[in-house]
């Protein structure tokens, strides 16, 4: 009887137990859900090219959790409930900006850093950016400053143009120039400007001419006139690629769609190991190439492309 009475009364306190469990079970799902560590990123490409493909390719190469991919017309409403976001290209970072949800983090890739930059101030003028970073294309200024400095060791005035899209860069130029011992003599360019008559005295007052990265400035016309008074007034210029470089350019600096593809699927494995977003950064991973025509026609003695790359990063390790 009492053995008997003692089972009776367990069972509230086992039927309590079990209740609790069943609550415990339920809550399971919601915890997996609050920690998506291993869920994969969504990828966004701007479209179908070459550039766009190398720096995907890149990206699955090296991410640990291999991305969702899709293009810009695939983008859907769905998407929005993505924890991570890598948007490649101008476009597709403009449009994930737009219809930005401040729960997802969002990485724009290979596009120029004024472009973020703009993107930004236009459609999140007010709003919190600590989720959201860019991997830029363009090299960072003391980068392209330095290798003026290694091309023309005993210049004195480094000249360069802006334009409206790179004015924003003058106070960047003018301090990174004093810190390589240059004076800075600039050209601000508008589309109603005459190119040639607002370059020819820049160009005749200079040592080196660094070439910075303005659609609104070097269309292909203006780059093939800058590159010819350049020749002839026995001045080097520094270019931003690799084309620029093969049309007479002295030396460019440049990163690859590869090479910004892969530092972006690092920062993904950085993420992914619980790690926190980096800051909008200029592509870590560079190359240097030279023009030897251009170099025997204006009398120098050129460092091989390994070895301005060699100094380069050196440089930027001692800073």
């Amino acid at each position: 009887m009492i053995a008997g009475a003692a089972h009776l009364a367990d069972r509230p306190r086992r039927r309590a137990i079990r209740c609790l469990l069943a609550s415990l079970l339920c809550l399971l799902p919601l915890t997996a859900q609050a920690t998506p560590a291993n869920d994969a990123p969504l990828l966004v490409l701007s479209g179908f090219s070459p550039s766009y493909n190398q720096v995907r390719d890149a990206i699955v190469r090296t991410a640990q959790v291999k991305p969702d991919i899709i293009t810009l017309d695939q983008l859907a409403s769905r998407h929005r409930q993505a924890g991570l976001v890598v948007a490649v290209g101008s476009r597709a970072c403009e449009q994930l900006l737009s219809q930005y949800d401040p729960q997802t983090q969002l990485i724009c890739t290979f596009l120029p850093s004024t472009t973020f930059t703009l993107l930004q101030q236009t459609l999140l003028p007010n709003s919190s950016r600590a989720r959201i970073s860019a991997i830029f294309i363009d090299q960072p200024l003391q980068r392209q400053i330095h290798l003026a400095r290694l091309i023309s060791p005993q210049g004195q005035v480094l000249g360069s143009a802006l334009g409206s899209s790179s004015r924003a860069l003058q106070q960047a130029l003018q301090t990174g120039s004093q810190a390589a011992r240059f004076e800075l003599l600039t050209a601000h360019l508008t589309p109603q400007d005459n190119p040639i008559e607002k370059l020819t005295p820049v160009i005749s007052a200079s040592d080196v001419f660094l070439v910075i990265p303005d659609s609104s400035v070097f269309n292909r016309a203006i780059s093939k006139w800058l590159l010819y008074l350049s020749l002839r007034n026995q001045l080097p210029v520094i270019g931003f690629s690799e084309h620029y470089t093969q049309a007479g350019a002295t030396a460019s600096v440049h990163s690859s769609a590869t090479q910004i593809g892969r530092q972006t699927g690092e920062w993904l494995n950085r993420l992914q190991s619980g790690a926190g977003l980096p800051p909008p950064s200029h592509p870590a991973y560079f190359n240097v190439s030279t023009n030897p025509v251009a170099a025997r026609t204006l009398k120098l003695d050129l460092p091989t492309p390994a070895e301005l790359e060699r100094q380069l990063r050196t440089e930027a390790t001692d800073r």
